[in-house]
Protein backbone atom coordinates (compact mmCIF):
# COMPACT_ATOMS: atom_id res chain seq x y z
CA UNK A 1 0.00 0.00 0.00
CA UNK A 2 1.20 3.76 -0.38
CA UNK A 3 1.30 6.01 2.20
CA UNK A 4 -2.12 7.93 2.82
CA UNK A 5 -1.64 11.40 2.25
CA UNK A 6 -4.42 13.54 4.50
CA UNK A 7 -6.26 16.51 2.86
CA UNK A 8 -8.36 19.39 4.66
CA UNK A 9 -11.90 18.63 4.35
CA UNK A 10 -15.51 19.38 6.26
CA UNK A 11 -15.24 16.69 8.43
CA UNK A 12 -11.63 15.86 9.46
CA UNK A 13 -9.73 18.95 11.84
CA UNK A 14 -6.20 18.28 9.90
CA UNK A 15 -3.29 19.09 12.16
CA UNK A 16 0.74 19.15 11.94
CA UNK A 17 2.69 18.97 15.15
CA UNK A 18 6.40 19.59 15.22
CA UNK A 19 8.59 16.66 16.49
CA UNK A 20 12.28 17.18 17.32
CA UNK A 21 12.71 13.74 18.17
CA UNK A 22 11.60 12.50 15.02
CA UNK A 23 13.18 15.79 13.23
CA UNK A 24 9.48 16.25 10.72
CA UNK A 25 6.20 17.26 10.86
CA UNK A 26 3.32 15.02 11.52
CA UNK A 27 0.12 15.44 9.87
CA UNK A 28 -3.08 14.27 12.14
CA UNK A 29 -6.94 14.26 11.15
CA UNK A 30 -8.13 14.70 14.74
CA UNK A 31 -7.35 17.16 18.03
CA UNK A 32 -6.99 13.56 20.25
CA UNK A 33 -4.44 12.00 17.66
CA UNK A 34 -2.83 15.88 17.93
CA UNK A 35 -3.20 15.21 21.53
CA UNK A 36 -1.41 11.75 21.63
CA UNK A 37 1.76 13.32 19.12
CA UNK A 38 2.77 15.10 23.04
CA UNK A 39 3.21 11.40 24.97
CA UNK A 40 5.24 9.89 21.60
CA UNK A 41 7.14 12.91 21.50
CA UNK A 42 8.19 13.12 25.71
CA UNK A 43 8.17 9.58 26.04
CA UNK A 44 11.65 8.25 27.26
CA UNK A 45 10.85 4.69 26.28
CA UNK A 46 9.85 5.85 22.53
CA UNK A 47 12.61 5.76 20.17
CA UNK A 48 10.70 7.37 16.97
CA UNK A 49 6.86 7.47 15.61
CA UNK A 50 5.42 7.76 12.77
CA UNK A 51 1.70 9.33 11.56
CA UNK A 52 -0.25 7.74 8.79
CA UNK A 53 2.74 5.14 8.40
CA UNK A 54 2.45 2.59 5.38
CA UNK A 55 -0.60 0.43 5.77
CA UNK A 56 -1.99 -3.12 4.98
CA UNK A 57 -4.83 -5.27 3.73
CA UNK A 58 -7.05 -7.26 5.92
CA UNK A 59 -10.70 -9.45 5.06
CA UNK A 60 -14.16 -8.63 6.34
CA UNK A 61 -17.00 -10.20 5.23
CA UNK A 62 -15.38 -11.57 2.14
CA UNK A 63 -14.15 -7.97 0.91
CA UNK A 64 -10.71 -7.06 1.07
CA UNK A 65 -9.95 -3.59 2.87
CA UNK A 66 -7.35 -1.14 3.44
CA UNK A 67 -6.39 0.10 6.37
CA UNK A 68 -4.37 2.32 7.45
CA UNK A 69 -3.19 3.24 11.35
CA UNK A 70 -2.74 6.60 12.83
CA UNK A 71 0.38 5.76 14.15
CA UNK A 72 3.32 3.55 14.20
CA UNK A 73 5.64 3.70 17.64
CA UNK A 74 9.16 2.01 17.91
CA UNK A 75 9.79 1.88 21.73
CA UNK A 76 13.55 1.47 22.55
CA UNK A 77 13.41 -2.41 23.61
CA UNK A 78 12.59 -3.16 19.68
CA UNK A 79 8.46 -3.27 20.56
CA UNK A 80 7.14 -1.77 17.31
CA UNK A 81 3.05 -1.75 17.59
CA UNK A 82 0.54 0.51 15.46
CA UNK A 83 -1.80 3.11 17.03
CA UNK A 84 -5.38 3.62 16.35
CA UNK A 85 -6.70 6.47 18.07
CA UNK A 86 -10.53 6.68 18.87
CA UNK A 87 -12.83 8.54 21.45
CA UNK A 88 -13.75 5.95 24.22
CA UNK A 89 -17.92 6.47 22.73
CA UNK A 90 -16.45 4.54 19.61
CA UNK A 91 -13.87 2.46 21.09
CA UNK A 92 -16.17 0.79 22.79
CA UNK A 93 -19.51 -0.07 20.23
CA UNK A 94 -19.78 -3.68 19.21
CA UNK A 95 -19.09 -2.85 15.28
CA UNK A 96 -15.89 -1.37 15.97
CA UNK A 97 -14.50 -4.41 18.37
CA UNK A 98 -15.37 -6.23 15.51
CA UNK A 99 -13.73 -4.73 12.72
CA UNK A 100 -10.26 -3.98 15.27
CA UNK A 101 -10.03 -7.60 16.13
CA UNK A 102 -9.79 -8.52 12.53
CA UNK A 103 -7.31 -5.85 11.89
CA UNK A 104 -5.16 -6.55 14.91
CA UNK A 105 -5.08 -10.42 13.97
CA UNK A 106 -3.91 -9.23 10.59
CA UNK A 107 -0.96 -6.91 12.24
CA UNK A 108 -0.05 -9.28 14.59
CA UNK A 109 0.44 -11.58 11.48
CA UNK A 110 3.16 -8.90 10.08
CA UNK A 111 4.90 -8.87 13.42
CA UNK A 112 2.89 -5.51 14.75
CA UNK A 113 0.91 -5.09 17.92
CA UNK A 114 -2.42 -2.76 17.11
CA UNK A 115 -3.78 -1.06 19.78
CA UNK A 116 -6.15 1.56 20.68
CA UNK A 117 -5.57 4.35 22.38
CA UNK A 118 -9.00 6.95 24.05
CA UNK A 119 -8.96 9.82 25.39
CA UNK A 120 -8.74 8.14 28.54
CA UNK A 121 -5.26 7.18 27.95
CA UNK A 122 -4.69 10.42 26.02
CA UNK A 123 -5.90 13.39 28.08
CA UNK A 124 -4.83 13.18 31.13
CA UNK A 125 -4.31 16.24 33.66
CA UNK A 126 -1.97 18.27 34.06
CA UNK A 127 0.28 16.01 32.06
CA UNK A 128 -0.88 16.48 29.05
CA UNK A 129 -1.34 20.47 29.83
CA UNK A 130 2.51 20.37 31.17
CA UNK A 131 3.91 18.65 28.04
CA UNK A 132 2.60 20.74 25.65
CA UNK A 133 4.20 23.56 27.59
CA UNK A 134 7.66 22.34 27.39
CA UNK A 135 6.68 21.49 23.62
CA UNK A 136 6.31 24.85 22.97
CA UNK A 137 9.46 25.91 24.48
CA UNK A 138 11.95 22.81 22.94
CA UNK A 139 14.15 23.68 20.47
CA UNK A 140 16.84 22.09 19.32
CA UNK A 141 19.81 24.68 19.60
CA UNK A 142 22.53 24.77 21.57
CA UNK A 143 22.48 25.74 25.12
CA UNK A 144 22.98 29.40 25.55
CA UNK A 145 24.72 30.88 28.71
CA UNK A 146 21.74 31.00 30.62
CA UNK A 147 21.04 27.73 30.29
CA UNK A 148 24.25 26.97 31.07
CA UNK A 149 24.19 29.02 34.30
CA UNK A 150 20.67 27.41 35.14
CA UNK A 151 22.24 23.81 35.24
CA UNK A 152 25.10 25.29 37.38
CA UNK A 153 23.07 25.53 40.50
CA UNK A 154 21.49 22.32 39.93
CA UNK A 155 25.35 20.84 39.95
CA UNK A 156 25.50 23.05 43.32
CA UNK A 157 21.64 22.59 44.98
CA UNK A 158 20.84 19.81 43.30
CA UNK A 159 16.99 20.16 43.37
CA UNK A 160 15.14 24.09 43.40
CA UNK A 161 11.71 25.11 43.17
CA UNK A 162 11.24 27.46 40.04
CA UNK A 163 10.86 30.33 42.17
CA UNK A 164 14.36 30.53 43.22
CA UNK A 165 15.78 29.73 40.00
CA UNK A 166 14.08 33.11 39.21
CA UNK A 167 16.31 34.14 42.72
CA UNK A 168 19.64 32.93 41.67
CA UNK A 169 19.60 33.41 37.48
CA UNK A 170 18.04 37.48 38.32
CA UNK A 171 16.28 37.86 35.28
CA UNK A 172 12.79 38.22 34.49
CA UNK A 173 10.78 35.07 34.26
CA UNK A 174 10.14 35.93 30.32
CA UNK A 175 13.66 34.60 29.78
CA UNK A 176 14.36 32.22 32.26
CA UNK A 177 11.09 30.12 31.94
CA UNK A 178 11.54 29.24 28.00
CA UNK A 179 15.06 28.34 28.61
CA UNK A 180 14.07 26.40 32.01
CA UNK A 181 11.05 24.13 29.90
CA UNK A 182 13.41 23.79 27.21
CA UNK A 183 16.16 22.03 29.51
CA UNK A 184 12.96 19.76 30.51
CA UNK A 185 12.10 18.85 27.22
CA UNK A 186 15.32 18.04 26.77
CA UNK A 187 15.37 15.96 30.12
CA UNK A 188 18.48 17.60 31.44
CA UNK A 189 15.83 18.80 34.04
CA UNK A 190 12.92 16.92 35.47
CA UNK A 191 9.69 17.96 37.10
CA UNK A 192 7.36 15.94 38.29
CA UNK A 193 4.77 16.12 34.85
CA UNK A 194 1.54 14.81 36.98
CA UNK A 195 1.30 17.79 38.83
CA UNK A 196 0.45 21.36 37.98
CA UNK A 197 3.47 23.80 37.01
CA UNK A 198 3.60 26.63 39.62
CA UNK A 199 5.85 29.07 41.35
CA UNK A 200 6.96 26.23 44.23
CA UNK A 201 7.34 22.95 41.54
CA UNK A 202 10.05 21.51 42.39
CA UNK A 203 12.97 20.68 39.59
CA UNK A 204 15.98 18.64 39.65
CA UNK A 205 18.63 17.11 37.90
CA UNK A 206 17.82 13.85 35.60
Amino acid sequence: MKKRILRNSSVKNISRFVSLKTNSIHTVESDLEFDACFHFEFSTKILTFEAQPIGFEYHLDGKRRKYTPDFLVSYKDTYQPFYEIKPKRIAETEEFKATFSVKREQALSMGNDLKVLTEDDIQIYPLLDNLKIIHRYACDDRLNSLQHQILSLFRKYGELRIEQIAKYSSVHSSIYLPALYDLIARQLLKIDMHQPIDWQTPVWSS
